[in-house]
Parts: C-alpha cells; sequence; structure tokens
C-alpha cells in the first residue's frame, strides 16, 4: 500500500521570565499546570514551539514515517535514497523520497524530541547466538562510531504479543559508554540552502527528561516476534508459532531518543527564510556524523486555508481559515431523558470535535480525516494509529487515537490475572475503540473511509451509579511539532452526584510539574485522572501498568527519591500490597530465579499466571521489610 504524509505542529506558552518551573507547591489541577505561568504546550499563546526531529537509517523522516527529500540541496552525507518504513516488513529498498519537512520561519522554537533509528530484519536469525546482532550493532550499525566499551547482555524478556499464545523475547545490551555519559552535547545549526549557519543552539543530554526504552526512547536489542513459549528456562530450541507464519521475525535495533526538554527557554529562531535548507544536530559523542534534517520554509501567511471556521454550535462551517498550532479536544454529550443523569441500559451519544489551539475546526462537520488524508498530508496535522511507527520505529505512543468510555471513576483500579474489570469498560480491551480501526486501511477502498465524529455507546443494564467518562485520545503533527492529548469528558450515570478516582495513588505533580507536567508527556494525561492510565494499560501487551510505571521510574537517572519509600505514589497501603510477578519484576528481575517460570506464559484468562497476587500466599503476611509503606 502507498503512503503519504504529514507534518506536525504544537503548541507551547508565554514564557514568564522568573517562573519555576519545577516548583511543587502548586497541585495540577489543569493541563500544564504546575508553574501556573508556564506552560509548554499551550497552542498559539505559547512563546516557542517545541520541535521533534525524526530520523529512520540515515533519512529524516515525518511522524507518519515517510522519509524527507533533500530536494535541490547539495547535502553530503544524506542519502539519495531513503527506506519508506510504511511499506512493511522486512523493509523494502530504498527509494528517491519526494516528502517535506514543514517549519515556520521567524517563530521561536526549542528543541523537545532527537530520535534517530537504525534496524535489520531478518538479518540475524540464529536464536542462540547474540553475538552476531552485537556485532552489527557495534561495527556496521550506522553508530558504529559511538563508544561501545564496557557493553554487555542485559534483559532477556518475554512478553505476550497477542494474548493469544504468541510471544515477543528481546534481549536488551547494555551498560555501553556512551549510554551511561551524562555530560555529552547537542549542537543544533539551522543552515540556508549555501550552508551557512543562520542560527544555532545547543543543548545538554541531562536536560531532557526521557530516554527510557520502557517509554519508547533509546534501546539497543535484538528481538524475536512469533515463538511459542519456552519448555524450560534456557530451552535452546526455537518454538514457532504456526498461527504466526512460516518463520518468526528478527529485528536488531538501535535507536538513540531523547525526548521531553525540561530547560524549554533554551530557544532558538527560525530564520527568516523562503524555499530550502536544513536543519543538522552534531553530536558531541559522534562528532563526525551529524543528524541532518533537510526542511522547508513555509511563512506563516503562506499556509494553505484548510482549517474550518467553527458555528456557535463548535460545528465546522463551510469557511475555510488556515490552520494554527496545538490540538483542543473537544466532546459534547446528548442530553439524558430526565435532564439530570442516564440511566443503566441508556444509550449515551456524543459528538468529537478536534481544533487547533486557535479554536479552528480540523475537519468537516460530516467525519474526520481519512486514513489517506492523514498520509497525504491533508488532515490537517490528525494522526492515525501507524503499525509501522510502532513495530519497526518502536515508537510505542504512535498516534493510538480514539476513545474508551469507562466507569464509575470510584471503582477505577488495576486489575490482575483477569479481562473482568470491577467498572464498566467499552471496549473492553487493552485497546480504545479506534476512530479509524488499523485493518481497516487495507479493505476495499478502506484507506479513504472519513471516520463520523459522532458515537453512541450503550450502558450496561447492570451499571453502578456514578461518573462515567469518555476519554479522547489524539495526536496532531504540524510544522515540526507532534502532539498528544489524552483529555476525559463527564456525564453520570444513576445519580446527580459526583463521583471521582478512588486515590489510591498519585503525588505524581511533586517531579512531574510545569514543562515536565504530565499533560506535556506521553499520552498527555492530565495527573489528575492519572488513576485512568489503568484502563488500557492492563495487560503486557501494552504495558502492564504495574509494572511500566515502576520499571521507568527506577531506571531513570532523573528519579532522585528514595526507591525504597513506597509512600511518595501509594496513598494507601492497601495499594501497594498487591505484589505479583509482574509488578516486583520491573524492579527485581531474577525475582524467585525459575521457580514460577511457567507463570509468566500463562494467558491472562488463565490461573494462576504472572498477574497474580502473591499477597495471598506470602507477602501480606509478611511485606518486603526493605520497602516503607503507608501506615494505612
Amino acid at each position: 500500500m502507498k503512503l503519504h504524509p504529514k507534518i506536525l505542529l504544537l503548541s507551547l506558552m508565554v514564557l514568564a521570565s522568573g517562573c519555576d518551573v519545577f516548583t511543587t507547591t502548586d497541585a495540577e489541577g489543569t493541563r500544564g499546570r504546575g508553574a501556573k505561568a508556564f506552560d509548554p504546550y499551550s497552542s498559539s499563546a505559547s512563546g516557542a514551539i517545541s520541535l521533534s526531529l525524526l530520523q529512520f537509517k540515515g533519512c529524516a523522516i515525518l511522524p507518519n514515517g515517510l522519509p524527507v527529500s533533500r530536494g535541490s540541496l547539495n547535502l553530503p552525507g544524506y542519502p539519495d535514497t531513503c527506506v519508506n518504513l510504511t511499506e512493511g516488513q522486512p523493509l523494502a529498498p530504498p527509494s528517491e523520497p519526494t516528502e517535506r519537512f514543514n517549519v515556520t520561519p521567524g517563530s521561536l522554537y526549542f528543541l523537545r524530541e532527537l530520535t534517530a533509528v537504525d534496524t535489520v530484519f531478518d538479518q540475524h536469525t540464529n536464536y542462540n547466538d547474540r553475538h552476531a546482532p552485537a556485532v552489527w550493532i557495534r561495527k556496521e550499525s550506522l553508530f558504529k562510531d559511538l563508544d561501545w566499551s564496557g557493553m554487555s547482555v542485559g534483559r532477556d524478556e518475554w512478553r505476550s504479543y497477542n494474548n493469544r499464545g504468541t510471544f515477543q523475547r528481546e534481549t536488551y545490551f547494555e551498560n555501553a559508554a556512551w549510554m551511561l555519559s551524562d555530560d555529552d552535547t547537542f549542537q543544533l545549526d539551522v543552515l540556508d540552502a549555501d550552508g551557512n549557519v543562520r542560527t544555532s543552539a545547543t543543548y545538554k543530554r541531562k536536560d531532557f527528561l526521557a530516554e527510557n526504552a520502557v517509554t519508547g526512547r533509546t534501546r539497543v536489542s535484538w528481538s524475536i516476534v512469533g515463538l511459542t513459549k519456552p519448555l524450560y528456562p534456557g530451552d535452546p530450541m526455537e518454538h514457532v508459532d504456526p498461527d504466526y507464519g512460516p518463520a518468526p521475525t528478527y529485528q536488531t535495533t538501535v535507536k538513540v531518543s531523547l525526548a521531553n526538554s525540561t530547560n524549554p527557554f533554551n530557544t532558538f529562531r527560525m530564520p527568516q527564510l523562503t524555499g530550502e535548507g536544513v536543519i543538522r544536530v552534531t553530536w558531541s559523542l559522534m562528532p563526525e556524523k551529524p543528524f541532518l534534517f533537510p526542511v522547508t520554509f513555509v511563512p506563516e501567511q503562506s499556509r494553505d486555508a484548510s482549517c474550518y471556521k467553527l458555528d456557535a454550535n463548535g460545528l465546522a462551517t463551510s469557511e475555510r481559515v488556515p490552520c494554527g498550532f496545538g490540538l483542543d479536544q473537544k466532546v459534547s454529550i446528548a442530553r439524558p431523558g430526565n435532564g439530570k443523569f442516564f440511566m443503566p441500559g441508556d444509550t449515551v451519544g456524543f459528538r468529537v470535535s478536534l481544533r487547533d489551539g486557535d479554536g479552528n475546526g480540523l475537519h468537516s462537520s460530516d467525519g474526520l480525516p481519512s486514513f489517506n488524508e492523514y498520509m497525504g498530508d491533508k488532515s490537517n496535522g490528525l494522526a492515525y494509529f501507524n503499525e509501522f511507527m510502532l513495530t519497526t520505529f518502536r515508537d510505542v505512543s504512535s498516534s493510538e487515537t480514539g476513545f474508551k468510555v469507562v466507569g464509575p471513576l470510584q471503582d477505577i483500579k488495576a486489575t490482575y490475572g483477569t479481562y473482568q474489570t470491577p467498572y464498566f469498560a467499552y471496549p473492553n480491551t487493552s485497546e480504545p475503540f479506534y476512530f479509524l480501526y488499523p485493518n481497516a486501511v487495507y479493505l476495499p477502498r478502506g484507506a479513504d473511509v472519513m471516520p463520523p465524529t459522532q458515537w453512541a455507546v450503550t450502558l450496561p443494564e447492570n451499571a453502578k451509579p456514578g461518573t462515567y467518562a469518555i476519554y479522547v485520545k489524539g495526536h496532531r503533527n504540524f510544522m515540526g511539532e507532534r502532539l498528544n492529548r489524552m483529555d476525559p469528558f463527564f456525564f453520570q450515570v444513576g445519580q446527580e452526584k459526583e463521583t471521582t478516582y478512588p486515590g489510591r495513588v498519585g503525588n505524581c505533580q511533586i517531579c512531574h510539574n510545569g514543562v515536565n507536567s504530565l499533560s506535556n508527556l506521553h499520552h498527555g494525561l492530565s495527573v489528575d485522572h492519572v488513576e485512568g492510565c489503568t484502563v488500557c494499560h492492563t495487560d503486557e501487551t501494552v504495558g502492564f501498568m504495574p509494572d511500566v510505571i515502576h520499571r521507568i521510574h527506577m531506571g531513570s537517572r532523573k528519579y532522585e527519591k528514595s526507591k525504597a519509600d513506597c509512600t511518595l505514589c501509594h496513598l494507601t497501603r492497601e495499594s501497594a500490597l498487591r505484589p505479583s510477578m509482574q509488578a516486583c519484576g520491573s524492579c527485581h528481575v531474577q525475582v524467585h530465579g525459575a521457580e514460577y517460570f511457567d507463570l509468566k506464559f500463562e494467558k491472562l484468562q488463565n490461573t494462576p499466571n504472572s498477574y497474580g497476587n502473591c499477597a495471598n500466599a506470602c507477602h501480606a503476611v509478611t511485606p518486603p521489610t526493605q520497602h516503607i509503606l503507608p501506615a494505612r
């Protein structure tokens, strides 16, 4: 299937000099709060635009995975032909790219993300040979000039690929000298078409919050997809799942990814140019191999009038206007029959409206853009699920655009080893209901379908009373920046009195505030709704929440709190006394050794499994003494 590009832009806010972006005195009540006067993602009100730079096998790519042309530039070191990762696996032969990466001249930017990937498929296919992929990584990859001394084999992880008995095995390579470095720098230069440097900025590696493989960032690994479970620990046989295919997929990857600048005051102004240019990023650890990103300077006044002016009801009119930065998600919910709250068994209708930060509609009133419009740079930056950005580029937050209806809020909590949640969820899976279902694009003319803006979900006859939420997850790519947003919209069921989350976990704003607030990270869900993360992260196919959240923080050099102090995030003793192989294994890699080896490979609906509650057997009776638990 032939795909096309999209470009990305986002939002920022007034840079108030003197404000402390790390203040912990203000609980986050709204998006990007923390330091109230500074939110780096506040649309056209921003003082600077956050810039994301992506590269795949030496070529700049757009956030939809399509490679960027160098145009007429004489650009030594930039390939004449590029791999289009959206053409599937194994990778198709390189071809001449045609896409353009647009930026806005005269606008203030700061570097939010730099990600570069080199990968090969089905080149290292000896199931028991980790040496061959290690040699390619150190001697043949595009990152061979880094200091690989000290590299060792790290985690050897198995995880469910589809909850149907197919597994992925991934071996990580860790502890190379460049991975442990913390004082390296990235010099960003913007050059005109003649190669003259017109502006520059230098960023420190320690300025970036995220470089953790768990969040889809820096990883060096060798993975195999399409296996069934091994028969015993250390089983040397490759057991191929016949339902996956005749052979598993082998992938060896080096991914360098830094994201979420903690110093967005380090800005640069895109030069007042038109036509072609290039952004060059020189890493101090690889100074002879700079990352090159050909750009096209598109003045604001030259933008097409492709967005929609809205009427008084928030619906798109026929009047077209130029798009602005940002993504503002709105949901209008139909009025209940009694005018106050819905009843069990009622159907809840709602309309989704996606807008830029200036209040302009990003789509018509009739429907959302088609997949071909997304890939063809005609969706005003709205992005859909992109499986190749997920599986090939290993981008774990790649455009799962859609919604999920859950409630009541007071019953939401992490589930362990079951698909039966104590709350209503539609859909009752680890994925949202996609506005455009991923496989639909492969149906005849499926890529031309415009998803509707109006949806309806029927509540169960035994729906519990309380406050319910429609979580809407959106992505937008526009003018150099890509933005993730996840917003809840509430309605009442069975009663007028509002209810809220259980309050078992929290305190995220102690570290995540201002520029680092949760609204500005990963999916973009505010700390006020952090307990809502569990409604999707129910198993390891998408990241089991008790595993992922511990692994992110325990493996981060930025986390300076005591890793034994559970009281910082766990607000109740009960929430901390729910150990499992999945949760404890996030920190204690060799927990119990191979004693419970088989549990790792049990399906979620089978009991016992690795999600099961170890507390029932041992750990509630004798909690681990090295952990500081809440008193009650």
